[in-house]
């Protein structure tokens, strides 16, 4: 008796510290594909699972979403950790440093848009469709400055022309700074840097205004030369300008001629465009306007 006693309670202890286990085994695979369409600044995140088998197939398709709704929260931090920052940092980079950044990109999904839900044709597996704005929802948790930075000026060079904004052709591969042959596309970020010649940093996030930054990011893109859309960011009259080469770890930054950075910086009028992110970058056309970010 002592002996049976004895393997029930082993029995109870397995399965106790087991069925966690087999539950979550239990639960439908998932994937997540994830794209930013940086024209509009829209993450879009599709998540998969194979709908549960029930006898009243409604049922199965409702458990399933809700199994997903739930995941949401975790699936959303992890595909938002690769999304590049500037060419130095992504998020993951910034986890490292406040860890509890990544409670707060899970708390993201709140504010997420569910597009739509749908099953395939043969109902076997459900997708839920979510959309996020990267500005401001995303931004707010990234900028740190609460003024922006001194943008660098020059006490000769007078411009002679006021602008409305700043529009950088980037539509094709450009040559690497460091003088090797090498070529690049742009590759786009939240926050993309502007240089001189020289290398001197001329535009940042942090020489931003912190507003401008929540409401647009310090530069925008798009994919054509179509600026009709843009045209509350950079106005009637922007100054139009080619990038002369592309920089940074990620190549997600551009180097301007000296001739556009003196008419930019030498002109407080024109440094204010740089502070408030009245910038458009022309990127390379591709056959699908969103880029992955995992």
């Amino acid at each position: 008796m002592q002996i049976e006693k004895l393997k029930n309670e082993l029995l109870f202890i397995m399965i106790f510290f087991l069925l966690p286990l087999f539950s979550v085994f239990a639960q439908p695979e998932m994937q997540s594909v994830s794209t930013v369409d940086w024209n509009e600044a829209i993450l879009q995140l599709d998540i998969t699972a194979p709908i549960e088998e029930e006898p009243n197939q409604p049922t199965g398709r409702y458990k399933t979403e809700q199994h997903i709704i739930r995941r949401t929260p975790v699936i959303t931090g992890e595909v938002l950790k690769g999304l590049q920052i500037d060419s130095s940092h992504t998020l993951s980079d910034m986890i490292q440093k406040d860890p509890v950044l990544l409670r707060k990109l899970e708390a993201l999904s709140d504010k997420m848009k569910k597009v739509f839900t749908t099953a395939t044709g043969d109902r076997k597996y459900l997708t839920v469709r979510y959309t996020l704005n990267l500005f401001p929802d995303l931004a707010d948790l990234v900028i740190q400055h609460k003024s922006p930075y001194p943008i660098r000026s020059n006490p000769i060079y007078r411009a002679t022309e006021e602008f409305s904004g700043i529009v950088i052709y980037a539509g094709e591969p450009l040559p690497l700074q460091g003088g090797n042959t090498r070529t690049a596309e742009l590759v786009p970020c939240l926050f993309p840097r502007l240089y001189d010649g020289s290398m001197h940093l001329i535009h940042s996030a942090e020489t931003t205004d912190p507003q401008a930054l929540r409401s647009w990011g310090n530069a925008g893109y798009i994919r054509d030369f179509d600026l009709s859309g843009s045209s509350e960011r950079i106005g009637s009259y922007p100054l139009r300008t080619m990038a002369r080469r592309i920089t940074g770890t990620s190549h997600t930054d551009l180097v301007l001629s000296d001739d556009a950075v003196q008419m930019i910086i030498s002109s407080p009028h024109n440094r204010e465009l740089l502070r408030q992110g009245r910038i458009i970058i022309i990127l390379p056309g591709e056959s699908s306007e969103s880029s992955g970010v995992d």
